[in-house]
């Protein structure tokens, strides 16, 4: 008995095939599905290979009339579940088809056939709910694409089904995951490593009052004598300023024009002394103006040194930043106006992306309250809407 090889997209078409070439009587021999397309494709379509012979050829018999094709609509419930998408799709119903109706007992029955396709690319990656609002969040705050999907794979990994199916569960777990990341200062908030603390940054960035915070910070946690050096002395009324936080705190203040003056003030302290230095604004920009600042810190080898940044300046100009002063062997990072915005994202990306550690967390206008020691999971949870005065 010859045989012949038929192939199309869909069963009907095959069997339609078979019929034009063969006639009605055909005999269907084998039937299954095989793939097409280019190998190297991961979304090859299915077709339908169906091998048949023609029952004449076969038996030698003339052939009958050709017989009307019935085609008998069924419509079962059938759901296919995609992984990717969990969304349940439902099938066209399959058809029964009987290829001679007058001669059952000599032609096959096709009943009931299936055809599978495959599922189609998506780019919805990540498939719980609690992930997909977590991700849409992070994209409106502004953190790096890259840092959040890297963050999502591990989440993915690592965080139990019920925690995923959980919104507040898996934000929890995320910002832990998110804060993990972050450097923090080590010892910030429970000693000081130097005697000498030294506060540089850009104009307008706020750090006399914190000079004024870390004053009362130390006073209070540590017991320390605090000495207020006042090396900003250029800008229209630093000094007037200066003189009213130390007369409001009792501290002495000291006034630097150059840098012997400060090398004369730091001679001999005492051991319960600390020496907190204001220095002036410097526009990193500005060559000059960093040619002063390095004589200004070469007086103070042993100093702590915090750069002081607002929440409030652009990523780019953050990094601008930390790349002019980072010379200076910056010890950590003092954030400044975090209650002066709601976008945190280029905050978390600078401090992610950077190698200066945390140090402390500076909001309000009051000199007595708002200073806090860093702590990562804290700016994390502002990404999630968390005011930080609340």
């Amino acid at each position: 008995m010859n045989t012949k090889t038929f192939k199309a997209d869909s069963t009907i078409q095959t069997l339609q095939l078979v019929q034009n070439e063969l006639g009605s009587d055909a005999i269907v021999v084998s039937m299954r599905e095989v793939p097409v397309g280019p190998l190297w494709n991961p979304w090859k379509k299915s077709a339908v290979e169906v091998v048949a012979a023609s029952l004449a050829e076969a038996s030698g018999i003339q052939k009958p009339a050709p017989a009307q094709m019935d085609f008998v609509e069924e419509r079962p419930e059938i759901e296919w579940e995609i992984p990717a998408t969990k969304k349940p799709v439902k099938l066209p119903p399959p058809l029964k088809l009987n290829l001679n109706p007058l001669a059952p007992h000599s032609a096959p029955v096709v009943d009931s056939v299936r055809i599978t396709e495959p599922a189609a690319p998506t780019n919805d990656r990540y498939s719980p709910p609690a992930l997909k609002k977590i991700h849409q969040q992070l994209i409106q705050q502004g953190v790096e694409s890259s840092l959040i999907e890297n963050l999502l794979d591990l989440a993915l990994e690592t965080l139990s089904p019920s925690t995923l199916a959980d919104v507040e569960a898996c934000k929890r777990s995320v910002i832990q995951l998110m804060g993990a990341e972050l450097r923090v200062q080590k010892g910030a908030g429970a000693f000081v490593s130097n005697n000498v603390v030294c506060v540089i940054g850009a104009s307008g960035s706020g750090k006399t009052s914190v000079i004024a915070k870390l004053a009362i910070y130390f006073r209070e946690h540590f017991k320390k004598s605090v000495i207020w050096v006042c090396a900003d002395t250029v800008r229209m009324g630093a000094i007037a300023e200066a003189k009213s936080y130390t007369d409001a705190l009792g501290l002495d203040l000291k006034l630097v024009y150059t840098p012997q003056d400060l090398k004369e003030i730091l001679n001999a302290p005492q051991a319960n002394e600390i020496f907190l230095v204001d220095t002036p604004g410097y526009n990193p920009c500005n060559e000059k103006q960093m040619i002063e600042l390095g004589a200004l810190l070469s007086e103070m080898p042993g100093r702590c040194t915090y750069l002081v940044a607002p929440a409030t300046t652009k990523e780019s100009d953050l990094f601008q930043l930390s790349a002019s002063l980072g010379v200076f062997n910056l010890d950590g990072l003092i954030v400044t106006k975090l209650d002066e915005t709601y976008t945190f994202g280029g905050l978390y990306n600078f401090t992610r992306r950077n190698q200066i550690p945390l140090g402390y967390f500076s909001s309000g206008r009051e000199t007595s309250r708002h200073l806090e020691v860093a702590d990562p999971a804290r700016l994390v949870s502002a990404l999630f809407g968390k005011e930080w005065n609340k």
